[in-house]
């Protein structure tokens, strides 16, 4: 934006400077001159504005790549049942505060259904977070 305003301010200090002359052809060829600079200038403008566009599209496309390895990575998203605090525990479908009190203090588990065998949760809510739970150490 800069550029641009820098740009025009130019190009009317160079239009406006052949007003100058008391000869019509000095004053021709001045205005010749600064439109010739005034074509140069919009290229370079146009050129750099476009290189811009592209490093813009680049980022843009980096970005939307990004975010969609993120919401497909599902090791990312599954809560360690061994590590998680209560509020990513309360954070699953079924699961309140009392749940969740009762996974953290039967802690540790093996396997996810541990869970159920060690009464904290039921067949039911289990079924409903199965998916969305883990043991492994690299789950969040």
């Amino acid at each position: 934006m800069r550029t641009i305003r820098f740009f025009t301010l130019t190009s009317i200090l160079a239009i406006s400077g052949l007003a100058c002359s008391k000869d019509p052809n000095v004053t021709r060829q001045q205005a010749a001159n600064a439109t010739e600079q005034i074509k140069q200038d919009s290229r370079e403008v146009a050129g750099n504005i476009k290189k811009g566009a592209e490093t813009a599209r680049t980022e843009i496309t980096a970005a939307a790549q990004g975010v969609k390895e993120g919401l497909s990575d599902k090791g990312s998203s599954e809560v360690n049942l061994n590590t998680a605090n209560k509020a990513a525990l309360m954070g699953l479908p079924g699961i309140n505060e009392a749940r969740a009190n009762a996974i953290i203090a039967d802690r540790p588990y093996q396997h996810p259904h541990d869970i159920v065998s060690k009464r904290a949760i039921t067949e039911d809510e289990f079924q409903k977070i199965a998916s969305q739970v883990s043991t492994h150490p690299s789950a969040k």
